[in-house]
Protein backbone atom coordinates (compact mmCIF):
# COMPACT_ATOMS: atom_id res chain seq x y z
CA UNK A 1 0.00 0.00 0.00
CA UNK A 2 2.90 2.99 0.47
CA UNK A 3 5.38 3.42 -2.29
CA UNK A 4 8.94 4.57 -0.90
CA UNK A 5 9.21 7.98 -2.77
CA UNK A 6 13.07 8.96 -1.79
CA UNK A 7 15.65 7.77 0.83
CA UNK A 8 17.51 9.54 3.18
CA UNK A 9 19.62 9.22 5.90
CA UNK A 10 19.01 9.83 9.65
CA UNK A 11 21.01 8.67 12.45
CA UNK A 12 22.70 7.00 10.07
CA UNK A 13 19.69 4.83 9.16
CA UNK A 14 18.22 5.03 5.68
CA UNK A 15 14.37 5.92 6.29
CA UNK A 16 11.90 6.19 3.86
CA UNK A 17 9.01 8.65 3.04
CA UNK A 18 6.30 6.93 2.17
CA UNK A 19 3.04 7.67 0.24
CA UNK A 20 -0.04 6.52 1.81
CA UNK A 21 -4.20 6.25 2.80
CA UNK A 22 -4.18 10.61 2.71
CA UNK A 23 -2.62 10.85 -0.26
CA UNK A 24 -5.04 8.93 -2.07
CA UNK A 25 -8.16 9.92 -0.08
CA UNK A 26 -7.18 13.53 -1.11
CA UNK A 27 -7.06 12.62 -4.41
CA UNK A 28 -10.33 10.74 -4.27
CA UNK A 29 -11.75 13.88 -2.65
CA UNK A 30 -10.73 16.18 -4.93
CA UNK A 31 -12.07 13.95 -7.96
CA UNK A 32 -15.76 13.59 -6.14
CA UNK A 33 -15.88 17.44 -6.50
CA UNK A 34 -19.00 18.81 -8.95
CA UNK A 35 -16.53 20.05 -11.44
CA UNK A 36 -16.17 16.51 -13.10
CA UNK A 37 -19.82 16.69 -13.79
CA UNK A 38 -18.42 18.56 -16.72
CA UNK A 39 -16.43 15.92 -17.78
CA UNK A 40 -18.69 13.27 -18.25
CA UNK A 41 -21.36 15.27 -19.50
CA UNK A 42 -20.20 15.07 -23.03
CA UNK A 43 -19.42 11.02 -22.47
CA UNK A 44 -23.21 10.87 -21.51
CA UNK A 45 -24.14 12.54 -25.03
CA UNK A 46 -22.39 10.55 -27.27
CA UNK A 47 -24.41 7.76 -29.09
CA UNK A 48 -23.70 4.72 -27.51
CA UNK A 49 -21.76 3.47 -24.56
CA UNK A 50 -18.82 2.48 -25.74
CA UNK A 51 -17.91 5.87 -27.46
CA UNK A 52 -18.63 7.32 -24.02
CA UNK A 53 -15.99 4.98 -22.55
CA UNK A 54 -13.79 5.83 -24.94
CA UNK A 55 -13.85 9.09 -24.82
CA UNK A 56 -13.56 9.51 -20.74
CA UNK A 57 -10.43 6.70 -21.20
CA UNK A 58 -9.03 8.60 -23.68
CA UNK A 59 -9.26 11.87 -21.26
CA UNK A 60 -8.19 10.16 -18.77
CA UNK A 61 -5.20 9.23 -20.72
CA UNK A 62 -4.79 12.68 -22.16
CA UNK A 63 -4.89 14.28 -18.55
CA UNK A 64 -2.29 12.08 -17.25
CA UNK A 65 0.31 12.41 -20.19
CA UNK A 66 -0.40 16.12 -19.87
CA UNK A 67 0.13 16.18 -16.24
CA UNK A 68 3.05 13.81 -16.21
CA UNK A 69 4.71 15.72 -18.87
CA UNK A 70 4.70 19.20 -17.12
CA UNK A 71 5.75 17.26 -13.72
CA UNK A 72 8.64 15.74 -15.46
CA UNK A 73 9.69 19.40 -17.08
CA UNK A 74 9.02 21.26 -13.61
CA UNK A 75 11.35 18.58 -11.63
CA UNK A 76 13.96 18.67 -14.47
CA UNK A 77 14.13 22.60 -14.55
CA UNK A 78 14.21 22.41 -10.65
CA UNK A 79 16.77 20.08 -10.29
CA UNK A 80 18.99 21.91 -12.89
CA UNK A 81 18.42 25.29 -10.84
CA UNK A 82 19.09 23.36 -7.61
CA UNK A 83 22.49 22.62 -8.47
CA UNK A 84 23.85 26.18 -9.40
CA UNK A 85 21.29 27.68 -6.19
CA UNK A 86 21.15 25.15 -3.80
CA UNK A 87 18.26 26.94 -1.85
CA UNK A 88 16.19 27.27 -4.87
CA UNK A 89 13.57 25.32 -3.83
CA UNK A 90 12.49 26.71 -0.58
CA UNK A 91 12.65 29.86 -2.45
CA UNK A 92 10.22 28.72 -5.00
CA UNK A 93 8.06 27.67 -2.66
CA UNK A 94 7.97 30.12 -0.45
CA UNK A 95 7.10 32.38 -3.43
CA UNK A 96 4.66 30.55 -4.64
CA UNK A 97 2.93 30.33 -1.66
CA UNK A 98 3.01 33.99 -1.37
CA UNK A 99 1.39 34.70 -4.55
CA UNK A 100 -1.38 32.47 -3.97
CA UNK A 101 -2.24 33.76 -0.15
CA UNK A 102 -1.95 37.42 -2.15
CA UNK A 103 -3.94 36.09 -4.61
CA UNK A 104 -6.37 34.64 -2.47
CA UNK A 105 -6.95 37.60 -0.56
CA UNK A 106 -7.49 39.91 -3.88
CA UNK A 107 -10.12 37.53 -5.01
CA UNK A 108 -12.10 37.72 -1.94
CA UNK A 109 -11.48 41.64 -0.78
CA UNK A 110 -12.43 42.36 -4.79
CA UNK A 111 -15.61 40.31 -4.16
CA UNK A 112 -16.55 42.64 -0.65
CA UNK A 113 -16.35 45.51 -2.91
CA UNK A 114 -18.33 43.77 -5.54
CA UNK A 115 -15.54 43.52 -8.18
CA UNK A 116 -14.67 40.57 -9.57
CA UNK A 117 -11.00 39.08 -11.01
CA UNK A 118 -12.04 37.05 -12.69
Amino acid sequence: MYEALESSVVGGQKKKKKVGFATFATGIVHGLQPDALMIILPALALPSRVAGAAFLVMFLVGTVVAMGSYTVFIGSCSEALKERVPRITEKLTWASSLVAIGLGLAIFISQLFGYSLY
